[in-house]
């Protein structure tokens, strides 16, 4: 780990937390910012130093990672007043870790080039456990200098990291992947069903599912959760948002998608997050 390099990090819930956490731990000397003090509170005591604001992060950082919820937030912390790029410096790269738009992610390029800032997107997948121990997959999209140089930072929580191509790629990974999970609850609640319908016993089911060749993610969540109810407010809305999204992706570029999006749906139906039907184009 270069001892030169400065990260910054804002958004620090679960996942969040658990990067910025590593970072500290592997001796990368870390600011962070928060809207809220007490998202700030577990890191009181560490070794990381605190701005006032988000210029003033990217004014300590030569790596700046954002891990917000949506568009509208990482548009704020980055692109608002006081925003991390007014004060990120020329050669600086910023990374996305937030799933969002494609077109938010190429209007924070295009601000950041005016800066002589790098931009990648670099969301990951795994969830708080992963991020905490350093074993998260990070997706990464955007030049390959600027991967190259926000790598020692991606490295301290990334235990798969994946350079996927030109800057969006790691979005369009993680927006494929997300609906894919998405569409697994179905699938697993299908799956559940069916067998519980032929007289098997739901809770031996899922065990033996989760050791067999259908096994999924998603399946051994449900079950160790003990049912899609549970699940409803870990993953009903955040899930709805990058299905729709990637819906409105795929419908714009006209790829083909399968039953990939109507399975999908159908996990969203079941968490009771059903998604409004995506307008026409007008012939």
């Amino acid at each position: 780990m270069s001892e030169q390099l400065r990260a910054g990090f804002i958004g620090l819930g679960d996942q969040g937390g658990g990067m910025a956490s590593r970072l500290i731990e592997c001796g990368v000397p870390t600011t962070l910012w928060a809207r809220r003090e007490a998202s700030l509170e577990p890191f009181r005591g560490s070794a990381a130093t605190f701005a006032s604001t988000p210029a003033e992060l990217g004014a300590n950082s030569d790596v700046v990672g954002i891990c917000v919820v949506d568009d509208a937030g990482t548009e704020e912390v980055v692109l608002g007043k006081a925003g991390v790029l007014s004060g990120m410096k020329p050669g600086s790269v910023l990374a996305l870790h937030s799933t969002i738009s494609l077109d938010t992610c190429h209007e924070i390029r295009d601000a950041a080039a005016q800066s002589g800032v790098g931009v990648i997107d670099a969301p990951v997948s795994g969830g708080g456990f992963a991020a905490a121990s350093g074993e998260l997959t990070v997706l990464v999209g955007g030049e390959r200098a600027h991967f190259d140089q926000a790598y020692p930072a991606l490295d301290t929580f990334g235990g798969t990291i994946v350079y996927l191509g030109p800057l969006g790629s790691g979005l369009i990974a993680k927006l494929v992947n997300n609906t894919l999970h998405a569409a697994h609850y179905a699938l697993a609640r299908d799956a559940l069903r069916a067998g519980t319908s032929l007289g098997l016993d739901e809770d031996a089911l899922g065990q033996a599912l989760s050791a067999s060749s259908g096994n999924s993610h998603s399946l051994n969540i449900s079950v160790m959760m003990g049912g899609f109810a549970e699940l409803a407010p870990l993953v009903g809305s955040l899930l709805r948002k990058d299905v729709a999204i990637f819906d409105e992706l795929a419908a714009k570029r006209g790829a083909a998608t399968g039953s990939l999006i109507p399975v999908a749906d159908e996990a969203l139906d079941l968490f009771g997050f059903s998604r409004a039907p995506r307008a026409k184009e007008s012939e």
